[in-house]
């Protein structure tokens, strides 16, 4: 049955919509505790339900009556890609859940693991809802303005799940999203800019990297009129260089928003600060080291998840995001070990190189190296690269030269030249860069590795 047919769907929907956003700028602290305890019950319960979390709740000797307030999440096991993997749609949603009411969506894959989710229609929405929660914040109104969202719709996507097989099929929905203009990240810069350039948006939401490349060409003579009132970039950390040189290109400000697929919007950016509120009515948050110890106020550690809300596959103490983010515990009131705001993000775990100093270096290290082309060179010449790191000074870079650009703005020398430098002020002056033009970069292995053996070296923290 199609859930907008079903009017008790329509009034939770309906309530959702009109008090469910902007709750959490209304409740007291708690409030706010009083339903993260019963939301946290009401998922354990939901989980015990689905064969993949009930058989690892019984092996682990933990029963849903075990689970009284958000404190007791200690108590359940971490659940991580391993328990996902090989399971059947009938192991990852309740016995009683028609297959046919849920969607399936993939993770990317960035971690060498693809993971294969389900999710339903009300998940769905509430994963916009959250993405409205965070531009209302900046003062816009999605029902009188006009949004794009860049995002990624290749076929395997969590973004192709939500969006082309959840939301657009619907008719309903066509119809009340007609001021939300769609956009893949994997057309070229071009095909964005016009089509941005001929909706005219408000608001616009994408891809970091894509961002970036739209500025350059607009700052390139690229003819342009849009005027957004804010930008929201996702996906990859945003250097504060790059952050300047997007708000001067469109005179407006740019805010970052946190997610993953297994849990649709984590955190963002309010006006007025670089710090991320998390959404603390959607989802709880736990930040521990690789020993499994709660981490300190603004020390790095690794996030554990459990999204509050659930219609497929329940996401409880999931521990597979893989991102390396310090908490600050100061304005949580008496809970320290599920705060309510992050400090900073440093990146993806799975992405490591390391320095002979024995930093670890992450996503927001090596977004200062690659985004200087954008706003230092202003050139989008390069349309791939590969990091290979073969030792703690030695480091090999392949890249791919867009053939349309090769012979416009800066050479290629110029461009390797201008990387050499930045990877000299994060490596280290010893190290060297060893740079290579390729034809294609292959998306069998991720594209940035390491050789070096980290049990060979005195770690001394992340960079």
């Amino acid at each position: 049955m199609n859930p907008f047919y079903n009017p008790f769907f329509l009034v939770k929907l309906l309530k959702s919509y009109l008090f469910d956003i902007n709750r959490l700028n209304r409740w007291s602290e708690e409030k706010l505790h009083r339903f993260q305890d019963n939301q946290l019950r009401s998922m354990v319960n939901y989980a015990w339900k689905v064969p993949m979390y009930h058989n690892l709740y019984k092996k682990h000797g933990v029963h849903p009556k075990d689970i009284k307030n958000r404190f007791d999440i200690q108590k359940l096991p971490i659940v991580t890609k391993e328990d996902f993997n090989g399971k059947s749609i009938s192991e990852l949603i309740p016995q009683s859940k028609n297959p046919s009411s849920v969607v399936k969506v993939s993770t990317s894959g960035t971690t060498g693991k693809s993971l294969d989710l389900y999710v339903d229609m009300y998940e769905i929405i509430m994963g916009l809802f959250g993405y409205l929660r965070t531009i209302r914040s900046y003062g816009l109104d999605w029902r009188g303005q006009k949004l794009s969202i860049i995002g990624d719709f290749a076929p395997h996507t969590a973004e192709s799940g939500y969006v082309k097989k959840g939301l657009l099929p619907k008719s309903w929905f066509q119809s009340l999203l007609q001021n939300i203009q769609w956009l893949d990240t994997n057309d070229s810069p071009e095909k964005v800019l016009k089509d941005l350039e001929s909706f005219q948006p408000d608001f616009i939401g994408g891809y970091t990297g894509m961002l970036g490349h739209i500025a350059v060409l607009k700052n390139q003579g690229m003819k342009s009129t849009i005027q957004p009132k804010c930008i929201a970039s996702t996906g990859a950390l945003l250097d504060p260089k790059l952050k300047e040189y997007i708000e001067q290109t469109f005179s407006t400000k740019i805010f970052e928003v946190y997610g993953a697929t297994e849990t649709g919007p984590i955190a963002f950016q309010r006006p007025g600060t670089t710090k991320y509120s998390i959404m603390s009515d959607f989802l709880l948050i736990e930040f521990q080291n690789e020993n499994g110890e709660y981490v300190s106020s603004h020390d790095p550690g690794y996030t554990i998840v459990t999204k509050l809300y659930s219609g497929g596959t329940p996401i409880i103490r999931y521990n597979a995001i893989n991102d390396i983010v310090s908490p600050d515990y100061h304005n949580c009131g008496s809970s320290t070990i599920l705060p309510d705001t992050i400090k900073r993000i440093y990146g993806r775990d799975s992405i490591r190189l390391y320095r002979k100093d024995g930093k670890i270096l992450l996503g927001s290290s090596l977004t200062t190296i690659f985004s200087r082309l954008l706003y230092k060179l202003e050139t989008s010449k390069i349309r791939d690269l590969k990091v290979i790191q073969q030792t703690v000074d030695k480091i090999d870079v392949q890249y791919v030269v867009d053939e349309n650009l090769r012979n416009k703005g800066v050479k290629v020398e110029e461009i390797c030249e201008e990387l050499n430098k930045g990877f000299k002020e994060v490596f280290g002056p010893s190290a060297i860069v060893q740079f290579t033009e390729v034809k294609s970069v292959t998306r069998d292995e991720p594209r940035i590795m390491t050789k070096v053996n980290p049990k060979r070296m005195k770690l001394t923290g992340f960079a």
